[in-house]
């Protein structure tokens, strides 16, 4: 099992009318083929209200998550497959005018980290490389 997954998530908890529509494209991107590594799965999952107070909405995690190779194992190649998601993001952000959030979390602690946001309908693929930690591809 990998110890690290990539996540792509919408931003917000706001999504009852854009969840179903999302989750349909999400999951017809993830069907395609010629991942490099492992395709993406889609994650649909609604958080409860307990103990949340008034007004406020449950967390709602819908997007992709994809399992990342283990630092020092890595195929040639496979932040291709990291790229493909961020581009797909930029798609959607451009149809449904609402931001994507790519993040990491540890699979063996369950703590998740935020580290690019996608604001526009083409992210920033070099920032990306960098604040994941990847070296820039030969030649820039």
């Amino acid at each position: 099992m990998s110890k690290h997954t990539l996540f792509a998530y919408v931003d917000g908890a706001d999504l009852h009318d854009i969840a179903d529509s999302v989750e349909r494209r999400l999951a017809a991107f993830a069907r395609e083929s010629e991942w490099r590594v492992a395709a993406p799965f889609v994650v649909n999952q609604r958080g409860t209200d307990d103990g949340l107070p008034a007004g406020d909405l449950p967390p709602w995690h819908l997007g992709l998550n994809l399992s990342l190779p283990d630092v020092g194992h890595e195929p040639e190649g496979w932040f291709s497959d990291v790229e493909r998601i961020a581009r797909f993001m930029g798609r959607l952000h451009a149809h449904f005018e609402r931001d994507f959030v790519i993040g990491i979390a540890d699979n063996g602690t369950g703590i998740e980290e935020d580290l690019f946001t996608i604001a526009s309908d083409l992210p920033d693929l070099a920032r990306l490389r960098q604040v994941i930690g990847v070296e820039p591809p030969k030649g820039l």
